[in-house]
């Protein structure tokens, strides 16, 4: 469980990063602090997930996660903004479709974590930043 969400934070935090990373997304100094705003609390995800948290002996999925990476990167900031917002809609169901086969203190965190999720998307999608 904690092993999906980690990677699916990190599939975020590379989101993040090529969008930043894009011209159009640089000379845009709001839309840079919102993204560089919301990328920090992915951050501040993986470490709490990791948080006390073994990750079992057995060899990584080869399975793609929840919410990969898409292998055409946006080339402008509009794209960019839609192909984030996305992500983290997708990542909220994950997160929140976890929930179900957590236990307590893993099951609370996971919810914790969709529910930011779906604020970053709802920002993204126009709310105050």
């Amino acid at each position: 469980m904690r092993d999906r969400a980690l990677s699916a934070e990190a599939v975020l935090l590379t989101q993040y990063d090529a969008a930043l990373a894009l011209p159009s997304v640089a000379s845009d100094s709001g839309l840079t602090a919102k993204l560089k705003a919301i990328r920090e609390e992915h951050a501040s995800h993986a470490v709490a997930i990791q948080a006390g948290y073994t990750p079992p002996s057995a060899p990584p999925s080869t399975t793609t996660p929840s919410g990969s990476a898409p292998t055409d990167a946006p080339t402008d900031a509009k794209t960019a903004v839609a192909t984030l917002a996305k992500a983290e809609q997708d990542a909220a169901s994950a997160r929140t479709s976890d929930i179900l086969a957590a236990d307590g203190d893993t099951a609370m965190l996971l919810a914790s974590i969709a529910a930011a999720e779906s604020g970053h998307a709802a920002l993204l999608l126009g709310g105050a930043a």
